[in-house]
């Protein structure tokens, strides 16, 4: 297994406090030799969804597994049904199991999704998603996103422990 680099909670958005509450779902980003994101559901026990995505996309293929599996989206259902060539749903290759023009269709149709869940981003030093973030200003769903800004960390070239960036109180 790779690193974890980044994590998306999905619940609800309070409406006169910040934060995040009535979380449903985890979304957690692995990185290291081959990408993976896996969503586990918080209202049961089983399996993750594992996908692979695709490297130019992968933050906008999170938000597909989030409009199928979170949202429920019908559409995105039926294209599901229609364009995956692997049927079982617990698992996916990006570049294998679908046309890419239809893996675009269907994140088109994603960023057409409203719903009023809020999606908080945790993203780790080394991320591969944050370039990718500006993606996410084409969505009508409540974002806040928490990026690294303090680092302490043992290095085991120099055998020191390590600090980068500052915490501000």
């Amino acid at each position: 297994m790779g690193t974890f680099t980044a994590q998306l909670l999905i619940g609800r958005a309070h409406p006169y406090e910040g934060g995040i509450y009535g979380l449903t779902h985890t979304l957690y980003l692995s990185e290291n030799g081959r990408p993976a994101w896996m969503l586990q559901s918080l209202k049961d026990s089983k399996e993750p969804i594992t996908w692979i995505p695709t490297v130019d996309h992968m933050l906008e293929d999170a938000l597909l597994m989030i409009g199928l599996y979170v949202f429920n989206d019908e559409e995105l259902r039926k294209m599901q049904e229609s364009y995956f060539t692997n049927k079982d749903i617990s698992y996916a290759e990006l570049y294998e199991d679908i046309d890419s023009k239809q893996l675009e269709a269907m994140r088109e149709r994603c960023r057409e999704v409203t719903s009023k869940h809020k999606i908080m981003i945790s993203v780790f030093e080394g991320s591969s998603i944050h370039s990718h973030l500006p993606i996410i200003k084409n969505y009508d769903v409540d974002f806040e996103v928490c990026q690294s800004v303090y680092q302490k960390a043992y290095n085991v070239w120099n055998k020191k422990r390590e600090e980068r960036g500052a915490i501000i109180p």
